[in-house]
């Protein structure tokens, strides 16, 4: 059985703070190893790293990888081929949680996806008047299972359609403890939270003018009797830091993360309705819940709770928790009760457990089918090849990519790495062979590809196409019978092998379609005596735009080359006169060739990159590298007359000039 995998989708930066103790329990309490997969838009979010670093810290701890992505398509990239469960903690058909509901529509189908409602009231659960004016009433999800914090009958903003996947867990964040932190401000006096950036307080008119000038106010008072006031920023609204608004001198700043903030070691808070109310009453703190002077905002799911609109009232608050601490609480353990939200920390534990391995334990396995058939059935087109390697994803996984966003096609992986990794010196055993063909069947192709396979079992792979009545395509975009030496030893000797070298003749000649990826090389399989039909490419893929180009002068020439260091030497003579002539240019080489002795003397002006994997993470290193120049040496021998385009394509996704030395002279 292959390893199963939970995965936290994160997206806005509050994400952290709301899936951290969930990610602690799966590594306590199942087998499933734990990653995270990364918006770019969280990046852009997150402008002072604080949550950047909190994750990569919780990634370390984990020893959990993180995976970036920016398109639908790179994110299916990284899940592909895996099982398991996907979770995130802000997903909905709304537009500020696209970029984990796209993930949601694309994600392979050996995932069962989770949501969590983030807050008191969540779109799409419980929603405040603010919010349906704002976002309206019918909030849909991509989720097969949302985690709530109440029973169905109060989650009222829980559409008909969405009730059935309700699973009422209680709230994640109170399986995360306290973790002191030697930046915090110092404790006592009252803590304000602002939350300026939500739509309660803009849908119903403007009230954020409301509350700062209370706020300035009331911290006018607080110094004229020596006492001091701490802030803290909504840590997606960032209001006041945004918009440099200026301090009062008695003002300190609680910018840290949630679980690192010691609520009970304040004397009161104060915010307008938002989640951060229900975790100081948790915390134990006396609480005042802020509504406009004119009672306008919606604040009917913090009934029970102190209201405070004008400076009389905070005061007020200030002073009854100095002399009333304990009828402010009694008065919030009320709310507590009535509210009906599950909040004892090792209950939602238990419920947490429970649901992620029962989860776990169905993923993978044959998904229910409705009874109403889509209006295009849903073709499974299962791709065999060595690895996840880069044609793979160029000439399958990005083409195909627009069919399984309306899931038209599902795309499933099987690489003989996988088997090699798991049974190591037994990969080509009976047993390896059976767990291919278990793979293959629950995959219920209606097509296979062998894309450059050369790996064992071909003749399995044969019969179970024949069995299933499908067709076999093998795939081809280099002359895989003739590799010269010229690759290098270790390229040489793997495709030269014996049996690798009868796996390309077996497929050529019982696959029902050979796919070639020029008309060279479908000219080249007739004249070695290939009777099936061939079919050649004219393009393979494209790429998106991976990074914006910046005018300005020629700075940096890069070569990606993988043992192919008799193709980077017909360069290397020109490369050299460029540089002499051009010293504020710089040369950079990713992959395992020897930097050529020629290039030496222009020492850290050029520099040796190693090889970035996966395929999709090499991508965005290549981008970041921010190449102006990009050159693509090939050397006139038999084997390069047959190459593909796809250094081509992938220095255009990354917005590099490309220049090709090709003694064939072909158009690109």
């Amino acid at each position: 059985m292959r390893a199963k995998t939970v995965v936290f989708l994160i997206n806005l930066v509050q994400d952290v703070n709301i899936i951290r103790g969930l990610a602690h329990l799966v590594v306590k309490e199942t087998d499933a190893t734990v990653s995270f997969l990364i918006s770019d838009r969280f990046i852009k979010r997150d402008a002072l790293t604080i949550w950047q670093s909190e994750l990569a810290h919780l990634a370390s701890d984990l020893q959990a990888p993180m995976h970036f992505y920016n398109t639908p398509a790179e994110a299916f990239a990284v899940l592909q081929g895996g099982e398991g469960v996907i979770i995130a903690a802000s997903e909905s058909d709304l537009g500020a949680h696209r970029d984990t509901h796209n993930v949601f529509q694309v994600a392979p189908p050996g995932y069962i996806k989770i949501t969590l409602q983030h807050g008191l009231e969540c779109v799409g659960f419980l929603q405040s008047r603010e919010h349906v004016i704002g976002h309206g009433r019918d909030i849909g999800f991509g989720a097969d299972i949302v985690c709530g914090w109440f029973d169905r009958a109060r989650l009222s903003s829980l559409t008909a359609t969405e009730r059935g996947k309700l699973c009422v867990t209680g709230p994640p964040t109170v399986l995360s403890k306290l973790i002191k932190h030697p930046n915090h401000p110092p404790p006592g006096g009252g803590i304000v939270c602002e939350n300026m950036h939500s739509v309660r307080l803009v849908a119903s008119g403007n009230h954020r003018a409301g509350f700062m000038d209370i706020f300035f106010e009331f911290c006018a008072a607080q110094r004229a009797k020596n006492e001091r006031v701490t802030l803290r920023p909504h840590p997606g609204g960032q209001y006041v830091l945004k918009n440099k608004v200026p301090l009062p001198p008695n003002v300190s700043l609680n910018n840290l993360p949630m679980f690192s903030v010691d609520m009970a070691s304040y004397s009161f808070g104060i915010s307008a309705p938002s989640t951060i109310v229900f975790d100081m009453v948790l915390a134990g703190l006396p609480v005042g819940v802020w509504r406009d002077a004119a009672g306008i905002m919606d604040a009917g799911n913090y009934s029970g709770l102190t209201e405070v609109s004008s400076l009389e009232d905070w005061l007020a608050l200030a002073r009854d928790a100095r002399l009333r601490r304990d009828m402010l609480i009694a008065k919030q353990n009320r709310f507590l009760d009535r509210l009906g939200v599950i909040h004892d920390p090792q209950e939602v534990y238990r419920r947490f457990a429970r649901l992620l391995t029962g989860a776990l334990s169905r993923s993978g396995g044959p998904k229910v089918v409705a009874k109403a058939a889509p209006k295009r059935a849903t073709k499974n087109v299962v791709v065999i090849a060595n690895g996840d390697i880069p044609t793979y994803q160029i000439c399958f996984a990005k083409p195909l990519f627009p069919m399984i966003a309306k899931k038209h096609v599902a795309l499933t992986l099987i690489a003989e790495s996988h088997y090699k990794e798991k049974f190591r010196a037994a990969h080509r055993s009976g047993i390896a062979r059976e767990e291919m063909e278990r793979d293959l069947r629950a995959a219920k192709p209606d097509v296979i590809v062998c894309c450059r396979y050369s790996g064992p079992f071909v003749e399995m792979i044969h019969a179970v196409v024949k069995d299933l009545n499908i067709p076999l395509v093998y795939h081809l975009d280099d002359d895989l019978l003739n590799v010269p030496r010229e690759l290098g030893p270790l390229k040489f000797e793997f495709h030269n092998r014996p049996e690798r070298l009868k796996t390309v003749r077996y497929l050529l000649e019982h696959a029902d379609l050979i796919y070639a990826s020029n008309r060279r090389l479908k000219r080249l399989l007739k004249h070695l005596g290939v009777r099936k039909p061939i079919q050649a490419g004219s393009i393979v893929t494209t790429l998106p735009v991976l990074r914006t180009p910046k005018p300005g002068p020629l700075k940096r020439i890069g070569y990606m080359g993988f043992d192919h260091a008799h193709d980077f030497q017909l360069v290397v003579p020109s490369l050299e006169a460029f540089l002499a002539e051009n010293p504020k240019v710089e040369f950079e080489l990713i992959g395992k060739i020897p930097l050529p002795d020629e290039l030496l003397r222009f020492g850290s002006r050029v520099k040796v990159l190693p090889p970035v994997f996966p395929y999709e993470a090499f991508l965005e290193y290549l981008a970041g590298r921010e190449w102006d120049v990009g050159i693509c040496p090939l050397t006139k021998s038999s084997f390069n007359l047959y190459k593909s385009n796809n250094k081509w394509v992938e220095y255009t996704g990354c917005v590099i000039e490309t220049h090709i030395a090709d003694p064939f002279q072909r158009t690109r």
